[in-house]
């Protein structure tokens, strides 16, 4: 290797300005690179030794500035005004802290295989006061194959917004779950000093702090599961077993008082190889969902069947959803019960398709009332 070109990285040759300049003018000129600037992400073209030769107004506005010029024949890196850019002897990509770069990462995959590659970034950048800026990036990079040769498109997807929200929710989920376990382990401590007289309040109490840690573990596991986060535990499940063991659980539940939860007697076994923690909460979303569509007084059915090998656990209510309302009731969003509600049925469909391998549906009509259903390979038609 030329001693001028030494690295600790990816290598440091570079063309002369005059000749990415022929390539500024060949690639201004091509059809496909007219219609660049309406793409709304920041987009860069590279040639084989990632200097940029091509950006989008996105890239300039990302900048800050509209000078193209002032970063034509440098390297991304160079022109997000990366701390580490200057710190190789080559500049960008060739110093030692290139190595768990992920925007570099992407671009030399892309060089390598000639097929499309995908990393996140993590850039310490400096402004335009010389104060330090981090940004979070996810990298696209593909190859472009033109007459005159091929270019790699980068494209810039700015995550750093993703990336505090996950940190905040990993924090929150962290404290309050700490919180809200020490005050209901608080309780269980003193359910024993609590006089009679105020012991139903004590019950009370212990019993909303149990259905507040639960609410939270629900919502920290289904963020996980949308992120394909969760690792999956199958065992061999009774599937009655799990019907009983529910329906006695929340005959005692608040959601059920006045209310009455009935197990179908013609309920059958069907044993299915499955996540617990998964399927108990398919069927809690369920059950709860029907008892807060029952009036006081109304009855929740629900019940196991086999059919054509597989396992149709289904619950049951009287009332009828209006068609608008059956139009939607899967999606993320959706609710009947007021603003940022309505995941109990999103997590139902998310949990059994994406995760278990089932189905899942329903049926609501007048005389016949609203009936949710999710149906699991039987344990026998197992491998």
């Amino acid at each position: 290797m030329n001693k001028e070109c030494e690295t600790l990285c990816a290598p440091g040759e570079r063309m002369p300005l005059n000749d990415v300049l022929e390539q500024n003018t060949r690639i201004g000129s091509h059809l496909c690179a007219q219609y660049f600037n309406f793409f709304p992400l920041p987009l860069l073209v590279i040639n084989s030794f990632r200097q940029i030769i091509f950006s989008n107004n996105a890239f300039t506005d990302f900048l800050g500035t509209s000078d193209v010029s002032s970063f034509l024949a440098r390297r991304p890196g160079e022109a997000m005004a990366c701390v580490y850019s200057e710190a190789g002897k080559n500049g960008c990509g060739t110093s030692l802290h290139c190595r768990e770069c992920g925007a570099l990462r992407a671009m030399l995959e892309a060089m390598s295989t000639k097929d499309k590659s995908e990393h996140e970034c993590q850039l310490l950048c400096k402004d335009e006061h010389g104060a330090v800026v981090a940004r979070d990036l996810r990298v696209f990079a593909s190859p472009w194959e033109t007459g005159e040769g091929t270019y790699y498109v980068l494209t810039l997807l700015d995550i750093s917004d993703e990336k505090r929200r996950q940190a905040l929710e990993r924090i929150f989920f962290h404290d309050i779950l700490n919180s809200a376990g020490g005050a209901r382990n608080l309780v269980d401590i003193l359910m024993n000093e609590v006089p009679e007289d105020a012991r139903e309040i004590a019950h009370m109490a212990r019993s909303s702090l149990f259905a507040l840690v639960d609410e939270i573990q629900k919502q920290k596991q289904l963020l996980s599961l949308e992120r394909n986060e969760y690792a999956i535990s199958r065992i061999t499940l009774q599937g009655l077993e799990i019907m009983h063991s529910l329906v006695g659980e929340f005959r005692s539940h608040p959601k059920a008082i006045d209310k009455h939860i009935h197990l179908e007697a013609d309920s059958v076994n069907v044993p299915v190889f499955s996540d617990f923690s998964l399927l108990r909460r398919i069927l809690v979303n369920m059950l709860i969902n029907a008892l807060e569509a029952t009036p006081l007084g109304g009855i929740v059915t629900a019940g196991l069947r086999r059919e054509e090998g597989a396992a149709v656990f289904w619950i049951s209510n009287a009332a009828v959803m209006p068609e608008s309302v059956k139009l939607q009731v899967f999606k993320r969003s959706f609710s009947t019960k007021g603003s940022d509600r309505g995941l109990g049925t999103y997590s139902i469909k998310l949990l059994t398709e994406n995760y278990l391998g089932g189905e899942v549906g329903f049926s609501s009509e007048e005389g016949a009332g609203t009936t949710f259903w999710v149906k699991l390979p039987a344990r026998e038609d197992q491998p």
